[in-house]
């Protein structure tokens, strides 16, 4: 397989902890690049960006679950579709 020399530009604490973490299991830093974009190339990986927090997401869990117990009890209406829910929400 040929193989293509790419340049690119990284800050150096972020390239830095890779080649850390890289080292940990005997990888190099072009061999976690590699990975990354073979996975990425044959879809499964997916890159996201996310903007919440840690502590966000932790809320937003709490409350979920919070929210899971109460419908578990009958204290809380579901629907099955979105019609159901906008014809409750409009008063239909």
């Amino acid at each position: 397989m040929a193989k293509h020399p790419t340049t690119i530009r990284l800050d150096s604490a972020l390239y830095k902890e890779v080649l850390r973490e890289a080292r940990k299991t005997g990888l190099s830093f072009s061999g976690v690049v590699q990975l990354l974009l073979h996975a990425f190339a044959e879809g499964t990986i997916h890159i996201g960006v996310s903007q919440h927090t840690e502590a966000y997401v932790r809320t937003l869990e709490k409350e979920s679950a919070a929210l899971s117990r109460l419908y578990k009890a009958g204290k809380v209406k579901g629907y099955t579709n979105s019609k159901e829910l906008f014809r409750d929400i409009l008063g239909e």
